[in-house]
């Protein structure tokens, strides 16, 4: 081999790093695409798995049919990483315009029974001929590599698989983290097809010392070997079937281990990129290890079956250390701090966590598919062994996909999943010795034997000391940091579904219950169980999902549900006569099987012959349906949770007006728990272009329902379900709503306020082809963001709710129920009615006021009575304005006026200019009279004590609020620009960083303007 021949070499592997770069960007992206396009149900994902994987077999096998006649494999290698550049570069718009064109013109005319089928199809035709020029790679760029440094087999394809799995690793950690975020998915398949094409300009001039090499006969042993080392030549036939049976063994160990992992370290696209790059990571370095090793070894099949008992040990052991995983995790939940920064530090530990699950059985199993193809070259099958060996692991790696999922998760569980395919494994190697391992005087024992001793050892260790505790995988330890439920906590369901690993939980002593069901270890709902007195925050969303929509018609003939959950949701619909139909749609069947462990507040979901649970991708069925929908309630779980922001962007809102009736109605999920105020608005802004009119609704503090309308305005609430639907009202009853206005404490805005809302915080709308919340909402989760705003408009000093849509203030405390709606504007204004009673009324009814309330009122009481509220100017002005920021918003007109416009209860003050005029503004309040108000605030604020009440945390908060109201209330949106202008930066940083003031200065300064001004 002449030195010229060896750096073309060492070119090549670096060459097809690039290769294997490109190569994973593909498989990622793409499965990113059709999901969009064919769903994300178990039997989608699989299709995508058969088209990418058993493309690629198609491939090699072609290869392995013809490469031997071609001449110049090296140059025919570079025009097919041409091809497969060309097709990358245009697979955006080959996608947006077929599958535009299928919905648009297409599916419309198709029977419901074919739609299923054309979609394959289509996706079939999108990325199957990229996916066999993909499986032409290896063989090809093997035969010319090959070809230039002969004997050197070994070498040669360990090299390569190193460079090629090194690259792919790569790959699945650069287009997550990097390319995703900064240039979305088309930019990031388009550099894909960028990175072909340059791999083949730096192919193409090494290629030419291809002319002068002669087309490789078959290859005889390079190694002499005696009759002392093979028993018998294996048939070809024998070692590809050993090729098939590791890849499918080694795929369920990939599939296993990603789900195990996920419930340690939760279901993200990050957590899920960091497992495969650890998992392809541990390829290469078999491959590396291997590269220098293969071409002195007597008997590669000897050696093969030594590796395959080696890798089912391994397999075995990674349940030892799993084990641990909770524990580790749990370690580094408390240690960390919950930051950008230390969501970075968390992912590397994710990873190194990963590679130590991982890596040992990974690393053997880089070399099984050198060594089998180097078996068969060996043994003179020419280079056509290189294209069906890796044809048959490609195949079988598909076998072990759809055996993973759809029988052996859900039929045995993850442990004994992994346990049957370490024994297969174990089992092919132990064939393999049988066969070729010659027993050895020297030993005592034949090979088979002390590979079986150790390898029994391993199964029975596994099976009687690893025990997956389903307290421990479903602690999620990755947002608690505790590594397993309360000793409280009572199993009552546990199964690893096709899609997802669901649990049902019971906690609390008996009669008091509550019962809750988890995916994946994140608990999805909690309710009270049967007859239970209680009632869970997540009951008071999941009821009034159904409650508010169907208060605002008095029938929906057909309703559809995204997203099965408790089945809460579909049991209120049901509890309403005039709904003719639910179709709820689920993508995981434990999800359902779960559920009917929730008791009876969930029973009409599964009694109700109205009601119809559908197992399926939502997108995929609603597209299929044949008529469309009055009412379609999205309700699925977090968007950090793998595969469900896409339920959250503009494409996904561009769709479900076109599955709704003229006068539907769409109702969207949104939790305000673990994600920041930018990702709440990328989802805003993307509902808000696809739909006319958008009013939200708050359930508790942390659960926003958005109502959508694609043709007219969202309706008004009507409180007919209260009279004449008593399964429904008696639903409502039990979280705190039992009439209309209870039910009217949920509004907080219409569209007017939820578009000046995102002016508030930058953001980027959240798009299935720049998927922002899916890559930063695990972040988000991490650092246990929250986007409290909402509910503090429930408490904000200035009544701006009622302003965006929201009901008056109440005459009366609230309904005589067992409990409220846990929102700030209930409580505020339960305060505000204590605070009325005790300065006002003089009234002690044994309820007590919030402690520092309390003090204001003794304060104010003794002040007044000796008539000296104004003595202290700065700290009296203060207290006045504390006591209106917790009353003038939540009062009714009467009570009001009653308390700040005729102030019986301050018979004199001191008589200083400064609380005289803060009195005097809140007359200006209680009347309504928004000018006076402007006046007042202004006399404040250039007054004697103008620049301390500015800086004062209550006093300037509340009196430039109080005059944005004004101005925004009187249509003057120049005062309320001036007033910002003027007085804003003066403001203190407690005043300005309040998340209701800016949005009220934003709505004054956008406030339509009154003919008067």
């Amino acid at each position: 081999m002449t030195l010229a021949k060896s750096r073309t070499g060492t070119w090549l592997l670096w060459i097809f790093v690039l290769s294997g770069f490109s190569g994973l960007i593909y498989q990622s992206i793409w499965t990113q695409y059709l999901g969009l396009f064919l769903g994300h149900s178990s039997y989608a994902q699989s299709l995508v798995l058969i088209l990418f994987m058993g493309g690629m077999a198609v491939g090699a096998w072609l290869v392995s049919r013809w490469s031997s006649k071609v001449r110049r494999p090296l140059l025919a290698y570079a025009l097919i990483e041409v091809a497969i550049g060309l097709l990358g570069l245009s697979f955006d718009g080959i996608y947006q315009g077929l599958t535009g064109w299928a919905y648009t013109h297409l599916m419309p005319m198709l029977p419901t029974g074919q739609l299923q089928n054309v979609r394959w199809l289509l996706a079939a035709a999108m990325v199957l001929p990229q996916c066999i020029l993909l499986g032409a790679t290896f063989p090809l760029m093997s035969a010319g590599y090959i070809r230039l440094q002969e004997h050197a087999e070994g070498r040669v394809l360990a090299g390569l698989y190193f460079s090629n799995s090194l690259g792919a690793a790569i790959g699945a950690l650069a287009s997550t983290y990097v390319m995703l975020p900064a240039i979305g998915m088309p930019g990031t398949v388009f550099s894909a097809g960028l990175i072909n094409i340059l791999v083949a300009i730096l192919v193409y001039p090494l290629s030419k010392q291809e002319a002068g090499t002669p087309v490789s006969a078959p290859v005889a042993a390079s190694v002499q070997v005696g009759a002392a080392n093979f028993r018998v030549p294996s048939p070809p036939f024998l070692i590809l079937l050993a090729a098939g049976l590791t890849g499918a063994a080694s795929f369920v160990y990939e599939i296993t281990w990603i789900r195990m992992l996920s419930l340690a370290l939760g279901t993200t696209i990050h957590s899920f990129e960091l497992m495969l790059a650890s998992f392809i990571l541990g390829i290469a370095l078999g491959g590396l290890w291997l590269k220098n090793r293969a071409d002195r070894l007597v008997s590669p099949l000897v050696t093969a079956g030594w590796i395959q008992v080696f890798m089912g040990i391994a397999a075995l052991a990674s349940m030892f250390v799993y084990a641990n995983a909770f524990e580790w995790v749990g370690w580094l939940m408390r240690v960390i701090v919950r930051s950008a920064e230390g969501y970075g530090l968390f992912n590397l530990a994710s990873a190194g966590i990963a590679l130590l699950v991982m890596f040992p059985a990974a690393f053997f199993a880089g070399m099984t598919l050198p060594l089998l193809t180097l078996a068969l070259l060996r043994q003179g099958h020419g280079e056509k062994a290189i294209g069906q060996a890796y044809a048959f692991n490609t195949v079988g790696a598909i076998v072990g996909v759809l055996a993973a999922v759809h029988l052996l998760m859900p039929v045995f569980g993850l442990k004994y999943a992994l346990l049957i395919a370490a024994v297969v494994d174990i089992g092919l190697g132990v064939v393999l010795l049988a066969r070729h391992a010659a027993a050895s005087e020297s030993r005592r024992f034949s090979p088979v034997v002390i590979a079986l001793v150790p390898a029994a050892l391993a199964v029975a260790g596994s099976s009687a000391f690893v025990s997956f505790d389903p307290a421990v995988l479903n602690s999620s330890v990755y947002r608690t940091g505790s590594a397993r439920l309360d000793d409280s906590a009572r199993p009552v369901f546990y199964k690893d579904g096709k899609t997802a690993t669901v649990s049902v939980f019971e906690f609390g002593a008996k009669g008091q219950e509550i019962r809750m069901i988890s995916t994946n270890g994140k608990v999805d709902a909690g309710l009270a169980y049967n007859d239970a007195q209680i009632a869970s925050p997540d009951e008071a969303t999941m009821l009034l999902l159904a409650a508010i929509p169907l208060a605002m018609r008095d029938h929906h003939d057909r309703v559809g549900v995204i997203g099965f959950g408790s089945g809460m949701t579909t049991h209120a619909l049901l509890g309403h006569s005039k709904v003719g139909s639910v179709d709820t749609v689920e993508i995981e069947p434990a999800m359902v099987e779960g559920a009917r462990h929730l008791g009876s507040r969930v029973a009409r979901a599964f009694k109700d012959p109205r009601s119809h649970i559908v197992i399926d991708d939502a997108k995929a069925y609603f597209a299929s349906a044949p008529t469309k929908y009055d009412l379609i309630i999205s309700e699925p779980s977090n968007p950090w949770m793998g595969g469900t922001a896409s339920l959250f962007s503009t494409e996904f809102y561009q769709y479900i007006p076109r599955q709704l009736n003229e006068d539907g109605l769409f109702v969207q999920w949104l939790q305000l728990y673990e994600i920041t105020p930018e990702l709440v608005n990328s989802v805003l802004s993307a509902l808000l272009v696809n739909f006319k009119d958008a009013k939200a609704y708050l359930t508790n503090g942390t659960d926003l329902i958005l109502v959508a309308s694609p043709h007219g305005k969202v309706p008004e609430l009507d409180g007919e379900i209260f009279k004449t639907q008593p399964l429904l009202a008696a639903d409502l009853a039990h979280i705190g709503v039992g009439d209309i206005r209870d039910l009217q404490d949920t509004v907080v805005m219409d569209r007017k306020g939820l578009e000046a809302y995102l002016s508030l915080y930058p953001h980027r709308t959240n798009s299935d082809m720049f998927p922002v919340l899916k890559l930063e909402a695990p972040r988000a989760r991490f650092e246990n963001a929250q986007a409290l705003d909402f509910d503090d408009l429930g408490d904000a000093p200035w009544p701006i709710i009622r302003h965006l849509g929201g009901p008056s203030p109440r005459s009366a405390p609230p309904s005589d129920l067992p409990r409220n709606l846990r929102l700030a504007s209930v409580r505020q204004g339960q305060e505000a009615d204590l605070l009325y009673g005790a300065l006002v009324e003089g009234r002690d009814d044994g309820k007590a006021l919030s402690s520092f309330n309390g003090l204001q009122v003794e304060a104010l009481r003794g002040l007044t009575a000796t008539c000296k509220l104004g003595a202290h100017p700065e700290r009296d002005t203060t207290m006045i304005f504390a006591v209106a920021s917790e009353t003038a918003a939540y009062l009714d007109d009467a009570r009001l006026q009653s308390m700040w416009g005729e102030r019986k209860w301050l018979p004199c003050t001191a008589g200083n200019s400064t609380v005289d005029g803060a009195l005097a503004l809140m007359g200006a309040v209680a009347g309504s009279n928004h000018e006076e108000v402007i006046r007042q605030g202004l006399g404040l604020l250039e007054g004697e004590h103008g620049d301390v009440l500015l800086e004062d945390g209550v006093s300037g908060l509340y009196i430039f609020g109080a005059m944005q109201y004004a101005a925004l209330s009187a249509g003057d949106p120049e005062i309320a620009k001036q007033l910002v202008q003027r007085y804003w930066t003066r403001l203190s940083r407690t005043a300005q960083g309040d998340a209701s003031l800016r949005l009220l200065a934003l709505l004054a300064s956008r406030a339509e303007t009154n003919p008067a001004h």
